[in-house]
C-alpha cells in the first residue's frame, strides 16, 4: 500500500478541520455566514458595474477581440489553466491569437507588477511604459533559484505552462487594465481571463464555468466551512458549463436544474506524455512497473496520484504540499530516504519547474504532463470564434 506524507502548513489544516482543528467548525460555520451576507451585498454592489475596455461588440468593431472567461466555483483544482491552454492552442490552430490575461496567482518576486509574456510572439503596439516583459523581470530578479524556478517564483507557476506552449499573457491584478494593455501589445482576436467567473468588474462576451462532474459543489457549503465561493444557483449565470473529470456524458443531478438551457460539455484530463531534466518528452510507458516516489503541490493530489498508478507506476510513497507550494531543500530532503536507491521521482508540470533543479544531479525527476479533452470541442471552439452565444 502506497505510503501518503502529508506536509500540509497549518493554516490548511485549520480549513480542513483535520485532527484538532475538527474544533473549530462551528467557528467556521459562522464566519460561511459573514461571508454569505457579504456575497449578497457584493452582488447588489457590482450589479450591471461590468465595464469592458473595448467599444462594440465581437464582430460590430475591427480589432475588437472577444473576452472569455474561465472559472469556477471552488477554490483551486477545477482545471482552469488546461481548459484556458485547451481553447487558447484550439483558436491557434484556427489562425486567432488569444492573449491570456492572469492575476498571476502564486506569484512571490514581481508580485503586484504588471508583466508581459510574450512567449515569442511580436509585441505589436510598442514597448510604451507601465510594465516589465518577462525576461526584464527576470532579469532583475536577484534570487540563487535555477532559472525554472526563478521563473515560477517570478511569474507564477501556471503562467509558465502558457509560456512553454507558446500563449502570450499579460499578468495584472486589474483585469480591466490588462485587457487594454493585451490589445494594444497583440491585437489579438480573443482575450482568456483566468479564473475570473468571480470577477464583475470587466464584461465578458462568454463566460465558461468548469464544474467538477462527480461533485460539482463540493460539500455544498460557502467558504471557509466549505470549498464553495459562490452558491450553486450562480451557476445559471455561466453561458457555457463544462464537466470536468467525466467518465459519462452525464450531467450529475444536483447540477440539473442550474444548467437547464446552457450549452454543456464533458472534460477528463488525459495524460500526454514525460519530461525528464533536459526537458525532452519520454513516452508514458516508461513509469510501467517503475518503482517511484510521487509528489506534488496542487489543490487534488488523489487525481494526480490515481493518474500515475492508472499508467503502471509503482510508487513508494506519495508527499503532499499545498498548492502552489514553494519548494525548498528541506523538502527534497525528506523525499529523497523515501526513494532510496534508483527510484525516479515525479511529480505535476508546475511542481517540476519549482522542485527539479533541488534534486541530486543523479535523481530521475519526471514531470507527467497533462491536457484536457473536451467532448464536443470542435463545437465549442466554433462558438468561441462568432462569439454568438
Amino acid at each position: 500500500m502506497m505510503k501518503i506524507v502529508e506536509r500540509y502548513p497549518v493554516r490548511l489544516r485549520i480549513f480542513e478541520g483535520a485532527g484538532v482543528w475538527a474544533l473549530l467548525y462551528p467557528v467556521r460555520l459562522a464566519l460561511a455566514g459573514v461571508y454569505r451576507l457579504w456575497l449578497a451585498a457584493a452582488r447588489e454592489r457590482r450589479a450591471g458595474s461590468g465595464v469592458s475596455p473595448f467599444s462594440g461588440s465581437p464582430g460590430s468593431v475591427p480589432g475588437r477581440p472577444v473576452v472569455v472567461s474561465v472559472g469556477n466555483l471552488e477554490v483551486g483544482g477545477g482545471g482552469k489553466t488546461p481548459c484556458a491552454i485547451r481553447i487558447a492552442r484550439g483558436l491557434i490552430e484556427l489562425g486567432g491569437l488569444p492573449v491570456v490575461v492572469s492575476r498571476g496567482y502564486g506569484r512571490v518576486a514581481g508580485r503586484g507588477r504588471t508583466c508581459v509574456v510574450p512567449a515569442g510572439r511580436e509585441l505589436r503596439g510598442g514597448s510604451g511604459g507601465g510594465f516589465l516583459i518577462d525576461e526584464e523581470l527576470l532579469a532583475s530578479s536577484s534570487s540563487t533559484l535555477d532559472p525554472l524556478a526563478r521563473a515560477a517564483e517570478a511569474l507564477g507557476d501556471e503562467i509558465l505552462l502558457y509560456r512553454e506552449r507558446g500563449i502570450p499573457v499579460v499578468i495584472d491584478p486589474d483585469r480591466t487594465r490588462g485587457a487594454a494593455l493585451a490589445k494594444r501589445l497583440f491585437s489579438p482576436s480573443h482575450i482568456i481571463l483566468d479564473d475570473a467567473f468571480q470577477n464583475r468588474s470587466i464584461r465578458k462576451d462568454v463566460d465558461i464555468l468548469l464544474l467538477d462532474a462527480e461533485m460539482p459543489y463540493g460539500n455544498g457549503r460557502l467558504l471557509p466551512a466549505g470549498t464553495l465561493r459562490e452558491r450553486p444557483p450562480a451557476t445559471r449565470r455561466a453561458d457555457a458549463i463544462i464537466f470536468t473529470r467525466a467518465r459519462a456524458r452525464r450531467v450529475p443531478g444536483e447540477a440539473e436544474r442550474y444548467v437547464r438551457g446552457k450549452r454543456v460539455f464533458f472534460a477528463s484530463h488525459e495524460p500526454v506524455d514525460l519530461l525528464d531534466r533536459t526537458r525532452k518528452p519520454r513516452s508514458l510507458l516508461h513509469l510501467e512497473g517503475r518503482e517511484c516516489v510521487l509528489f506534488s503541490g496542487i489543490a487534488r493530489p488523489r487525481v494526480f496520484e490515481e493518474m500515475a498508478l492508472s499508467l503502471g507506476a509503482r510508487p513508494r510513497a506519495a508527499f503532499r504540499f499545498a498548492d502552489h507550494h514553494r519548494y525548498g531543500p528541506a523538502d527534497v530532503h525528506s523525499m529523497l530516504p523515501e526513494g532510496g536507491g534508483g527510484a525516479s521521482y515525479v511529480t505535476t508540470e508546475k511542481d517540476w519547474a519549482k522542485a527539479q533543479g533541488l534534486f541530486p544531479l543523479d535523481a530521475e525527476v519526471l514531470a507527467l504532463r497533462i491536457e484536457m479533452r473536451i467532448e464536443g470541442f470542435e463545437e465549442l471552439l466554433a462558438l468561441l470564434a462568432s462569439s454568438s452565444f
